[in-house]
């Protein structure tokens, strides 16, 4: 995973000295705001509360894999918004971005976003779930359409193999 987030870097100093950052930052901007909004909600409604419980307790439901179900545009998002990642995985056998603080991720996979867990649905009722799912139908369709930018720009530029983790994708950047 380092590997993969490391040439992710450097695609984006290639983003950058081509002119690319500038005409994707107004939806990277919308999505950070988009996200900032639902992470809000999520914690007014006690998931966040719940969550962050289950982790102390050492029960994640983030388990060994996860981490594959992510593109490198999704990946790469999250590099544009500031995330730092590791080198290595701070629980063994569980997905490489939980933390002792959670999801280290800002912008998350619809497997990620669409789970949840049966504390989750004992403690919360659905209709103060309701606001929260609808925000992260908007969330996962502004991603979804930021990560389609993403591979247009990558398509568009001189090529470079990304490795995925079972496979090589080849796009041209």
């Amino acid at each position: 995973m380092s590997e993969k987030i490391d040439i992710l870097k450097e695609k984006i100093k290639e983003f950058e000295r081509k002119g690319i950052l500038f005409k994707i930052q107004n939806s990277l901007k919308s999505l950070r705001e988009l996200i900032t909004k639902e992470n809000i909600e999520r914690a007014l409604i006690g998931m966040t509360e719940i969550c962050s419980k289950c982790g102390k307790e050492g029960k994640a439901c983030c388990g060994s894999g996860v981490e594959f179900k992510y593109s490198d545009e999704l990946i790469l998002i999250n590099l544009l918004l500031g995330v730092k990642f590791p080198d290595e995985p701070e629980f063994p056998n569980m997905c490489f971005f939980l933390t002792s603080s959670g999801c280290l991720l800002f912008a998350r996979d619809a497997f990620c976003i669409n789970f949840i867990c049966d504390k989750i649905k004992e403690r919360i009722p659905l209709e103060k779930l309701k606001n929260l799912r609808e925000l992260e139908g908007l969330h996962l369709h502004l991603q979804f359409s930021f990560e389609q930018m993403l591979k247009r720009f990558i398509y568009d530029h001189d090529s470079l193999i990304f490795h995925n983790h079972n496979k090589l994708n080849y796009f041209h950047i």
